[in-house]
């Protein structure tokens, strides 16, 4: 596996370079079997762009295009996805993403943990959904820090259809195990607004896909 840079690299260098040599070998393209799916990446601000991961047959591909094909998109600022890589932003989430894009965990999907990205599997069945959800940790060093999930394809919408705010404090302790991800949401620590309908849906999907025992080769 590649090793992850020690410092700060551009989005391009990052997704064309670096994600493809991390993630060829790793449970994200080895759980795509047979299927052929799509995962997006927007990053938006300086220096970002969109990019398609293709899957299929356990071969990746990393393309510079539109993600509005993807059945599941990544959506972040440039700032907030370099403060998750290299600067420790985002508690348990910040990590979700560093172990997605560095290879690490990507791919594993179906924990409880709100916005665990997905395994292979079950992108194709998110295909079938259709809203944003969208996670805010407040009041960390360097301000709130945000990441989006686009669920099936096609435009993103303005506003996201759920949001998931908990504040930096206690996403920190459900990074090091001191708060459980089911006590934070029966607590209120995670409060969310909007369609919990949406959250739970892709939950389900990952879920399940997880729960399904490799096939024999």
């Amino acid at each position: 596996m590649a090793d992850f840079p020690r410092e700060p690299i551009s989005p391009r260098e990052f997704m064309e370079d670096f994600v493809p040599r991390a993630l060829a070998d790793g449970p994200l393209a080895s759980s795509s079997g047979d299927a052929a799916v799509q995962l997006g990446v927007k990053l938006e601000g300086e220096g970002g762009g969109e990019w398609v991961i293709h899957l299929s047959q356990g071969n990746l591909k990393v393309e510079a295009t539109s993600r509005e094909s993807a059945a599941f998109t990544i959506l972040q600022s440039v700032d907030d996805w370099r403060g998750a890589l290299w600067e420790g932003r985002g508690g348990v989430f910040g990590q979700q993403a560093s172990a997605m894009f560095s290879g690490a965990g990507a791919g594993e999907g179906g924990g409880m943990t709100p916005g665990t990205a997905p395994n292979a599997a079950a992108i194709g069945q998110l295909a079938g959904l259709d809203g944003l959800i969208q996670i805010v940790v407040t009041g960390g060093e360097g301000g709130d820090w945000c990441t989006g999930f686009k669920l099936g394809p096609g435009a993103i919408p303005e506003q996201p259809t759920t949001q998931l705010k908990i504040a930096a404090e206690d996403a920190e302790d459900m990074a090091s195990g001191a708060l459980d991800p089911m006590s934070a949401f029966m607590s209120g620590k995670i409060q969310v607004i909007g369609d919990m309908g949406l959250m739970m849906q892709m939950q389900a999907i990952t879920m399940q896909a997880a729960a399904q025992p490799p096939k024999a080769d």
